[in-house]
């Protein structure tokens, strides 16, 4: 009788591959439908284990051309019903940072020769697609700090029926699989909410309420390597003025997308 041969596990180098050609295509597919959506969608289907893709291309399938480019334009770009750019989730709307961050962006798609195909830069189909150039450790600090939120946040806002949160829940599959455990960081602002401030002025944020006139604090954010978010509240009492309290700092381990 012949012994069984064990089988080697497949080498870093062809997980890697795998894990870099799945976000590619997931990239695509999250970008606005083109002429390759199809051939795209089959690619993926073919590398991509998840029933919730499955799901998308049946609920796709069945439209034309002008009806794929209508629910995409619906869903992620005429008065969305899902905001598809990182730094709203991360930063709020009218947060300065946000402008930092696609600059930051903007600067490490330079040295790398990557491409946005006419989208901002903080767009969650262009990011994915940068992720697959990541060396390992830096694109699990991209998936932790720049887009799990943003992709859970995103899946929140559709109806479970609609065919892009099918397609949202399939990336979410794939990073799962490949990262088992790992949760997306606590973003600036949640951080800032989480305190208490707001630092959006559209209607319905759901933000917690402004501290009173009691209670006056200042919020930093900055991201840059090894950077934390420092929060300074001065108390002030009209009968028994109090000392300057220093809460604790909050701090952020990220460094900001070193080059692999």
């Amino acid at each position: 009788m012949t012994a069984a041969v064990p089988i080697a596990p497949p080498a870093a180098a062809t997980i890697a591959a795998t894990i870099a050609a799945q976000l590619v295509l997931l990239g695509r597919l999250l970008g606005y439908p083109g002429a390759d959506f199809d051939s795209t969608l089959e690619s993926a289907l073919a590398a991509v284990d998840s029933l919730h893709l499955l799901a998308f291309s049946k609920a796709v399938d069945a439209l034309t051309q002008d009806a794929r480019e209508e629910l995409y334009t619906a869903t992620f770009d005429v008065t969305p019903q899902c905001v598809p750019y990182a730094s709203i989730h991360l930063f709020g709307e009218e947060n300065f940072k946000r402008g930092e961050f696609m600059a930051a962006l903007h600067s490490r798609f330079e040295l790398l020769e990557f491409g946005t195909a006419g989208e901002l830069p903080d767009h969650i189909a262009v990011l994915l697609r940068y992720a697959s150039l990541l060396g390992e450790s830096e694109r699990r600090e991209l998936l932790e700090f720049c887009l799990l939120g943003p992709l859970a946040k995103m899946t929140l806002m559709l109806a479970e029926t609609h065919p892009y949160r099918f397609l949202l829940q399939a990336v979410d599959d794939v990073l799962r699989a490949h990262y088992p455990g790992l949760q997306p960081a606590l973003s600036p602002l949640e951080q800032m909410r989480q305190h208490g401030i707001c630092p959006t002025v559209s209607d319905g944020c759901n933000c917690a309420p402004l501290p009173d006139a009691a209670a006056r604090t200042s919020v930093c954010i900055v991201d840059g390597p090894d950077d934390d978010i420092e929060e300074r509240a001065a108390v002030r009492a009209t009968k028994d003025p109090s000392p300057m309290i220093q809460p604790p700092t909050v701090a952020t381990t990220h460094s900001t997308f070193q080059q692999p």
